[in-house]
This record gives structure tokens, sequence and C-alpha cells, in this order.
């Protein structure tokens, strides 16, 4: 997996630092408006028992027709000129229910509600929400990079059933004689499966029977860099070599064999003809080419002994 893609551990101390900071400052903003709920809650009680002046040690109170007392009287009491006015009006005591009343600072109480007590669970819930986050997006990754790493799986595998397929119809074009084709066809199976080693050899083959040799040695060589101990591309490049008069070249890739396999007839043949001198070599050709002519000879005697027993076989045939 990539470690950039995990949690940078200092960055998350950092941001549980600033949230434990915000909390406590939340928490001292609190504290200081408790303070001052409780305050204005007991200047309220004062006003409202008569004390007009709670922050004054010395209560002094004007006299009931004085001037001003009904303004002086906090919002939402009655006086006495508003005693007054009602009975002129003709208003009972009901009418105070009508009347504004002062606040009741006991409401402030539900601020409390926000604060929260806990700050270590708060920070702790912070945490595990933070934490399932990322172990979510983790396993979200890992299944990606999986569905990736399928896809890829589903298209080499596909690649190599077609490079096997055009890999056989390259080896039926080589029986039935057709170079050209199964050159081909080996061609296509490597275009599609670069990896695979048997088409580079095979096509080696070909480029054998067709006399390109220094062709034939470069698909031997791609073959064996993808499997040095493949066989029959140390024998197909040994025999390219040995065609281009590389002897020491051949003998070099032949003994690879023999190591690899030690009971391998084919490798020690040719071996044994790298090895001859060049007197010993023309010997072989020249016994070679009179074995061939002789083979040659009596082929054309049979054919003729054969022709000569048809006509006498149509001659003596009855009528």
């Amino acid at each position: 997996m990539d470690p950039s893609m995990l949690p940078n551990p200092s960055k998350m101390l950092g941001l549980q630092a600033q949230v434990r900071h915000n909390a406590s400052e939340i928490s001292e903003y609190f504290s200081e408006l408790s303070a001052w709920e409780d305050e204005v809650r007991a200047k309220d009680q004062a006003i409202l028992k008569g004390d007009l002046n709670p922050s004054s040690k010395k209560k002094v109170l004007p006299g009931i027709r004085q001037k001003g007392f009904a303004e002086m009287v906090p919002s939402g009491m009655t006086g006495p000129k508003d005693k007054e006015r009602k009975k002129k009006k003709g208003g009972g005591d009901d009418d105070d229910e009508s009347r504004i009343k002062p606040k009741n600072y006991q409401d402030y109480n539900q601020w409390d509600k926000f604060v929260h007590k806990d700050l270590d669970k708060m920070l702790d819930d912070f945490d595990e929400e933070d934490r399932q986050e990322q172990e979510e997006g983790h396993r979200n990754r890992l299944a990606e990079e999986r569905r990736k790493i399928e896809e890829k799986e589903k298209a080499a595998r596909a690649h190599m059933e077609e490079a096997e397929r055009l890999k056989n119809l390259g080896n039926d074009l080589l029986k039935a004689g057709d170079l050209e084709g199964a050159r081909n066809m080996y061609g296509r199976a490597i275009e599609t499966d670069p990896r695979n080693h048997i088409p580079f050899a095979n096509r080696a083959q070909v480029l054998l029977k067709l006399n390109l040799f220094e062709e034939a040695v470069q698909d031997c060589t791609s073959a064996l860099e993808i499997d040095p101990r493949y066989v029959k591309a140390l024998l197909r490049r040994a025999t390219a070599k040995a065609s281009l008069s590389d002897r020491e070249g051949a003998l070099v890739d032949l003994k690879k064999v023999v190591m690899l396999e030690p009971t391998n007839k084919q490798a020690k043949d040719q071996i044994k003809e790298c090895e001859m001198t060049d007197e010993e070599r023309a010997a072989k050709a020249a016994a070679q080419a009179a074995a061939a002519e002789k083979e040659a000879k009596e082929k054309r005697k049979r054919e003729r002994g054969a022709k000569k027993l048809v006509v006498r076989d149509a001659d003596e045939a009855p009528p």
C-alpha cells in the first residue's frame, strides 16, 4: 500500500490539540456567561425586593409622592399612580396579568444544554469517527485496487489463451509445409503475448528452414531471455550459428544443452561436428554426398523396375 495514503500522525495530534483548545475556550466562555447570568439574576431579585440600586450599600428610597417615582419603578411593576389611574378607569387587579412581566433569567439555564461537560468523551467520539472514516476509506481503496488487479489478470489470461491458439495454428501450418503462413502465425502469437518464449523458438525453426539464420539467432535469443533453460532454443541457435560459421558460439550453446540434459544425443553429435577440422568436415561432406547419390541411383533403379513390371503385367493381361 502507498504510505502517502496513510494518515499523518503529527497532523492528527495537532488536530486533536486544536480541538481540545477550542473546547477549553468554549467551556471558559460558558463559565463566564453563567457567572454573568448569576450576577444579573441577583440584581433582578434585588430590584424585585425594592432595591433600585443593588450595587449601593445604603438604600435610599424616595418618598411615596416624590415626582418621578413611577419612572423609577422597574418595568412591569405597578406604582401608586398606576393604581390611581386604574381606579379612575374602573379597572381591577386582573389587569396586572396583561402587563409585561420582568424577564425570568432562570431561562438562561437553557444554555447549559450546549455546554459539553465531558470534553474527553467528546474528543474520544471525534477520534472514533475519524478512525472509522479512515478505515472505510482504506477499505474502499483496497477494494478498488483488488478490482483493478482482477481486471488485469482477466485481460492477461485472455491474451495468453489467444496466443496459445495462434501458436497451435502455426504448428499446424508448419506440419503442412506452409512456412510463410506458420511464420506469420507465430508472429501474431508473439504480439499477443510477448512473455511466452515458445512462439519465438518455433518461429526460429521456420527461419532455419528458410535459411534466414541471423533472424533465427535473434528469435532464439529472445526465447532464452525469457527462459534461459529452454533446450530447443539453445539447439536451434547453435544450428543457426554453425550455419553462419560461428562454431565457437555454437559450441557454447551445445555445451549448455549437455549440462542441462547430459543424455541429449543431438547436442553431442553437433558438438562432434563443430569440433571437426576442415579436412574432416570436407571428407564427411563428400561421404554424405556420395551416400546421397547412391541413394538417388537406387531410387531411380527401383522406379525403372516398377515401370517394367507394370508394362509386363499389362502385356500378359488377357484380351
